[in-house]
């Protein structure tokens, strides 16, 4: 394998990419479905960003899907698709969360928005990194 910048050998509480990358699965899959649930609470509610919620949640929700079936088939293509899709949705998370911070200059919300952009960020390179240790031919593929 070539020199990969950002390449981790192993998840920050020892245990192996592989079993960090499955947790990682199992908490966006998780979350997804629980800000799926209040995004539809939100919707009945009368709340119209709650549908707009709702649509990034399902698709939250699917992409967590592929992640555990990639880490599962060990097919590297679909552990990939996941760290894209997610590294996407965390740029745009950023982006429209500067907005909000100098729209209601809250000092807790861009703390709050640092905290977790740092923690999706990890996930990000833990996953890539199980992601670049999967071999580049996938199974059943000649």
């Amino acid at each position: 394998m070539e020199s990969q910048k950002c390449l981790l050998k192993s998840c920050c509480c020892g245990c192996s990419l592989r079993t960090a990358s499955i947790i990682i699965a199992v908490l966006s899959l998780v979350f997804a479905a629980a800000s799926g649930g209040y995004s539809i609470f939100l919707g009945v509610s009368g709340v119209v960003e709650g549908w707009l919620d709702l649509t990034i949640n399902i698709v939250k929700f699917i992409i967590a899907i592929v992640l555990i079936h990639g880490i599962r088939t060990e097919r590297r293509g679909l552990v990939l698709a996941w760290v894209w899709v997610t590294a996407v949705m965390v740029g745009l998370s950023i982006t429209l969360g500067i907005v909000l911070v100098f729209l209601t200059a809250s000092i807790v919300a861009a703390f709050v928005l640092f905290v977790a952009s740092a923690i999706e960020i990890y996930f990000l390179l833990v996953v890539r990194s199980y992601a670049l240790t999967l071999e580049t031919s996938e199974p059943g593929r000649v």
